[in-house]
């Protein structure tokens, strides 16, 4: 500790002592100031009240006696107190009996005083205690009348009023002398304490301190500490014996120190070695799982376009020969209305034909035949325009031609999923068949790629088809026919939705967690491979920046949202 150390500390005791007998000071100043003035009123009063209540009880003898040589003196002693004004005795009638002061015959008190005289006459008559404040040639003073026995004058309703009027100010002026001679007492006080206080500071704290200091600044090294000599014995030479037994255990915190240093350094490399093999298994694993969805995206691309080949073949093979089938209808029905016109003409002409020829005419029910045929022409058009709508629907699945960004009507591709998926949505012994209920909104063309699309509509649907049949079979619809509801809207921003809602019996929490990962399924060995709708997933938010999220409780069914913007800018096909 260092000379101007040691005198900072000085500074600071003394300074901290001299607030804390300042604040001390003050606050009892502050407490004597406030007591003083809450307590000046009512000792003036009360002296006031003291000195009418022992004038009127020492005259009200003597008047009864008559004695008024001895009345005046008693009032003239009670006027030499200190702030007292005036002391007086009135009659009943008002007349002064005696007054202080006075050498010549007394007036009446209300020619004395009249500003008194209306409080002076109700003291009177209602013999009632008055005291008040007003000023008398301009001052401030406190006047108390106190009324005594009216026997003494002969008037039942009238009393005598024993009056004493005080100087307020000159009571002020002793009660503040005698707060000024408090603070200066208390002044001298704090002053001589503070001074005693030093003293003991200086002795008892900074002297030995200044040699605890030295002791330490000439010590050779940290680990050696001589104990000066002539430590008071309290918390200084506490504070030396603690220096001195810190110093001889410094070396072995040294030698401690280096043990830890070297217990860190070999467990920062541990963790080193950790973290590295901890970063070469995440880095493993995440090219697993990217090898993983690589292969899942090889097998489901070639499955896919296999399955286009195949599907984009057979519409080719069919459409020829119902093409060639559907473009005869017309030629055929034709050349029919042409025979049927000529058969009823040769009916008209000729009405009485041979016996063979109407009996063969009734044989083959010839009426029959001509309202039948153009019946049965036109449900064969039907039916030929129903194999080139399914054999469209299959050309538009497949989309072979269009593995680039196409704007195309979404209707269309999910009614295409839906023509091929029809089979499976038809009644069959022990299922009832799937209502689809289709709420779709006036969408403009999506930039999309729409054979992928496609794709996860078939995923998407098959899983719906499948969750209601296992749903039938279970029972757990028994009094709701099995529903697909499919939803299509405009999104605000720039993009639209698809909402494909199923009333199966739904997914708990756990499932719905793991619906999107590679490879997971709730299908039986053999039914599900667990890669539709995790490619579904990379379909949509991958390549079509897109979202796709469900929702599903069990019992309530299961939703799948999809959710496509309306221009594809840095997309890329699976």
């Amino acid at each position: 500790m260092s000379q101007s150390a040691t005198n900072n500390l000085s500074q600071q005791l003394l300074i901290g002592f001299g607030i804390s007998l300042t604040t001390v000071g003050l606050t009892t100043l502050g407490l004597n100031n406030l007591l003083i003035k809450s307590q000046l009123r009512y000792k003036q009063e009360q002296r006031a009240q003291t000195i009418t209540q022992g004038v009127a009880f020492s005259t009200e003898g003597l008047i009864e006696l008559g004695n008024t040589s001895i009345i005046k003196r008693i009032v003239q002693n009670y006027a030499t107190m200190p702030s007292v004004v005036e002391v007086a005795i009135v009659s009943p009638d008002g007349q002064t009996l005696a007054r202080s002061g006075s050498q010549s015959k007394n007036p009446p008190y209300a020619a004395i005083y009249p500003e008194l005289t209306q409080v002076v006459q109700q003291a009177a008559e209602t013999g009632l205690e008055k005291s008040f404040r007003t000023n008398i040639d301009g001052k401030p003073t406190l006047v108390e009348i106190s009324p005594f026995s009216s026997t003494l004058f002969g008037q039942g309703n009238r009393r005598g009023l024993a009056i004493a009027i005080l100087d307020v100010k000159e009571l002020q002026q002793q009660a503040w002398q005698t707060f000024s001679t408090s603070t200066i007492t208390l002044v001298i006080g704090m002053s001589a304490i503070l001074v005693l206080m030093t003293m003991m500071i200086q002795r008892l704290v900074l002297q030995p301190l200044q040699r605890l200091n030295k002791a330490v600044t000439d010590s050779s090294s940290i680990d050696y500490f001589v104990m000066p000599s002539g430590l008071p014995n309290n918390e200084i030479q506490f504070l030396a014996q603690t220096i001195q037994a810190a110093a001889t255990r410094v070396e072995a915190y040294q030698q401690l120190e280096q043990e830890i240093a070297q217990r860190q350094q070999v467990e920062a490399a541990l963790l080193e070695s950790e973290a590295q093999l901890r970063q070469q298994a995440e880095d493993l694993e995440k090219a697993m799982q990217e090898l993983q969805q690589a292969q899942m995206r090889i097998i489901q691309a070639e499955k896919m376009s296999s399955l286009g080949q195949l599907v984009a073949g057979v519409a080719h093979e069919i459409n020829n020969p119902v093409s060639f089938i559907h473009g005869n209808l017309t030629h055929f029905d034709n050349y029919t209305q042409d025979l049927l016109q000529l058969i009823d003409l040769y009916q008209q002409q000729c009405p009485h034909s041979p016996t063979i020829i109407q009996k063969t005419v009734e044989d083959i029910d010839l009426e029959f035949l001509k309202e039948d045929l153009p019946k049965l022409l036109s449900s064969m058009k039907v039916g030929t325009e129903r194999i080139q709508g399914i054999v469209q629907s299959l050309r538009n699945f497949s989309r072979l031609d269009e593995a680039k960004l196409k704007a195309v009507d979404i209707h269309e591709g999910i009614e295409s999923t839906l023509l091929i998926l029809q089979s499976r949505l038809n009644p069959k012994p022990g299922f009832v068949g799937i209502e689809v209920i289709k709420d779709y909104s006036k969408l403009p063309l999506v930039e999309c790629y729409p054979e992928q699309l496609n794709q996860v509509f078939m995923n998407i649907l098959a899983n719906a088809i499948d969750a209601l049949e296992t749903s039938t079979y279970h029972q757990l619809t028994l009094k709701t026919n099995p529903k697909i509801c499919i939803l299509t809207k405009v999104l605000a921003d720039k993009a639209i939705s698809i909402h494909i809602s199923d009333n199966g019996s739904g997914m708990n929490k756990t499932v719905q967690e793991k619906l999107f990962d590679p490879f997971f399924t709730t299908k039986p060995v053999g039914k599900g491979t667990g890669l539709g709708l995790s490619i579904s997933y990379q379909i949509v938010v991958g390549n079509h920046s897109g979202k796709l999220y469900c929702d599903s409780a069990l019992g309530q069914g299961t939703e799948f949202v999809i959710e496509i913007p309306l221009n594809q800018h840095s997309c890329h096909p699976l």
